[in-house]
């Protein structure tokens, strides 16, 4: 079939892919001169005189998941009465194009596997299951982020099967054992296909092999689910569990969610489960700067501020004491013309403020940040060195040619991933930050500052204090 040369007032370019449930293309989009992907679905589910209702339903629903790791839906319409919809075109390939080049770590597969699961459990909050979950719909943008595509196309196929005589539709080699056998499905089934992906991601092939694909539906519903460690034993004696979990018969044995599974993946990967939650933004997105520097919060803003106002407060109080203690131009002893002695006039001085005792001068204030270099490794043919930090560390790329974002973060530790060109000799600086309260400020002069954790006046260091700078040369990938 001739590629067209426009749908609507999208411009095709070119054919991305063809399946039995939509053919794919890069079109441009003259409104908002900006390239998108379009996918139209085929002509033959056009003979169920309700399915044109069904997909305008379904795709709202789908448009509804706004959430940083779902490729958006932009627009969607029709051409001689065949549907099409629209949505963001994803310039970094797919995760089978990653997966296809070799293996992946436990800590890169944990970066992606958080964000995807985020966007899964987003969507199953609202009641919408992927059904088709598989690293052909993980895309990636241009910066390396992972988000998920084509939520409900397999739920519209499914309800035209009964025309169409498809039956059951999915990917067999990723499919839930309850999907294959036709029976009701909720988020769990997403569980099981993660797991599956999670499964790939670390050995390099899929679960189940076969020479039909039936033949790998029926391994999903009849067989033992593989010890990875068998192919990996290198991997953590934890892989082979949640491996299991994940991809357990019984969907009520399984992860109750895809938050469950990924943060045990991020315990294997990282030591602890990370910040992952159902919110829209939680787990990945960074407090960045155009500086790459996390921003003040708006609570630590108050407390500079309150600092602020109370050291001036204290410069004032000394510099009124000074002056009234101050000798004046002209003698003030009085020499009474009746008295051959001096009367001296007794003055009351004002107490100065008690202040916390002194530190010895072996105390080093502030702690010096804790960071340490985590990964060095190249990743969609780009150099990518992952640090982890202190959560509440400041940190600054001291390249300019390259940037940091914050993968993920939990109560503890910050996990960064910083990029640039092949070779660079990437240097990171890392500080910790001074976090006093107002109470604690009031306890020193203001030449000096408290030390909570040994409960003395410090000398105030210099700005540099605190601060630690990580160099590594970054990787060739081209």
């Amino acid at each position: 079939m001739p590629i067209p040369e426009q749908i609507g007032r999208y411009i095709i370019k070119t054919e991305l892919g063809r399946g039995g449930m939509a053919t794919v293309y890069r079109a441009y989009d003259p409104s908002f001169d900006r390239e998108v992907a379009l996918k139209i679905l085929p002509r033959e589910m056009l003979h169920d005189p309700q399915f044109r209702a069904r997909f305008e339903r379904e795709i709202k629903l789908v448009a509804s998941l706004e959430h940083p790791a779902i490729v958006p839906v932009y627009d969607v319409g029709d051409i001689e009465g065949q549907p099409y919809y629209v949505m963001r075109y994803m310039t970094g390939g797919s995760l089978s194009d990653l997966i296809a080049k070799g293996k992946f770590t436990v800590q890169e597969t944990a970066a992606i596997i958080g964000k995807v699961a985020q966007g899964l459990a987003h969507a199953h909050r609202k009641n919408i299951v992927h059904r088709d979950l598989k690293p052909d719909n993980i895309l990636f943008d241009e910066n390396g982020s992972p988000f998920i595509s084509d939520f409900g196309i397999a739920k519209l196929a499914e309800s035209g099967s009964n025309l169409t005589g498809s039956g059951v539709i999915g990917t067999p080699a990723y499919m839930s054992p309850e999907q294959a056998q036709g029976k009701d499905v909720d988020g769990r089934s997403d569980v099981y296909g993660l797991g599956v992906i999670v499964y790939q991601m670390l050995t390099g092939h899929q679960p189940y092999s076969a020479d039909t694909p039936m033949g790998v539906v029926v391994k999903h519903i009849t067989e033992p689910v593989p010890e990875i460690l068998k192919d990996m034993p290198e991997l953590p004696p934890e892989a082979d569990e949640l491996i299991k979990t994940s991809m357990a018969k019984d969907k009520n044995k399984r992860f109750e969610n895809t938050i469950e599974l990924a943060k045990a993946l991020n315990k294997i990967a990282f030591g602890e489960e990370g910040n992952l939650t159902f919110s829209t933004n939680s787990g990945v997105t960074s407090r960045l700067n155009a500086n790459n520097t996390v921003a003040p919060s708006k609570n630590r803003t108050g407390l500079i501020v309150v600092g602020v106002v109370l050291v001036v407060a204290l410069i004032g109080f000394f510099l009124i004491r000074n002056q009234l203690m101050a000798p004046d131009a002209t003698p003030t002893a009085t020499i009474l013309a009746e008295q051959p002695t001096l009367t001296t006039v007794p003055i009351t001085e004002t107490s100065a403020p008690a202040f916390a005792p002194a530190c010895s001068a072996d105390v080093t204030f502030p702690t010096p940040a804790e960071a340490r270099l985590t990964d060095n490794r190249c990743q969609q043919r780009r150099p990518i060195a992952s640090f982890a930090i202190s959560a509440d560390a400041e940190f600054e790329l001291l390249n300019p040619e390259g940037s940091c974002r914050i993968e993920s973060s939990s109560a503890s530790r910050k996990v960064l991933s910083c990029t640039g060109p092949d070779f660079m000799p990437l240097q990171l600086k890392v500080c910790q930050p001074l976090q006093l309260s107002a109470e604690e400020l009031n306890q020193c002069s203001p030449d000096s500052t408290f030390d909570s954790a040994n409960q003395c006046c410090v000398a105030i260091p210099p700005q540099e204090a605190g601060c630690i700078i990580l160099e590594v040369q970054l990787r060739g990938c081209n």
